[in-house]
Order: structure tokens, then sequence, then C-alpha cells
């Protein structure tokens, strides 16, 4: 997990990427495809792995099961108005 995936390819904007990952004597960066779906990526090229032995990788990375890190996150507060004061410039008026 992290930003190390910037060794392996660039930002795309179909892609969610992760970190990175190795498979035997292949690093790349892991990423989420739109339909839920894990790939190694290395520059152009992307290979799709196996989402369950992902998904138990990043359990075990993360501390965290799947379950809570898929949950919708939580509800904002609601946005409040600004409150802005706006104050009178000092002048400094010099005695002759």
């Amino acid at each position: 997990m992290g930003n190390q995936w910037s060794f392996f390819c660039q930002p795309r904007a179909e892609l969610r990427l992760l970190g990175t990952v190795q498979d035997g004597m292949q690093i790349g960066a892991l990423a989420q495809l739109p339909d839920g779906a894990y790939a190694q990526v290395n520059g152009d090229l992307v290979r799709i792995l196996n989402t369950s032995r992902v998904e138990h990788a990043l359990d075990r990375a993360t501390g965290t099961p799947r379950a809570a890190r898929n949950a919708p996150p939580p509800p904002r507060p609601p946005e409040h108005q600004p409150i802005v004061t706006i104050k009178k410039k000092r002048r400094i008026i010099i005695a002759p």
C-alpha cells in the first residue's frame, strides 16, 4: 500500500492505483479496475490477478477486513456557512 506504484506506471483515469504487488519474481503496480477486479500494471501491460488472493493479502497488509474497506464512508456533517468578520484597517496619524 502506498504511492510506490509510481515506479511502475503513470496514473490513469480508469484505474485506482493502490500500491505495489509482487507475484513470484514479478513486481508491479497494484490497481483496481472499474469492475472491482485487481490487476498488476507494468507500463502499458495490465495482467489480471486472482481477486480472492489479492483481497486476502490486502486484509493482512492493512489489518482491516474487506467488508470494512468496502463500506461506504460515514456521513459528513452538514455544511455550515462560514462566518466572515471584516475589521477596519488601523491608521497611524503622526502628530506634527
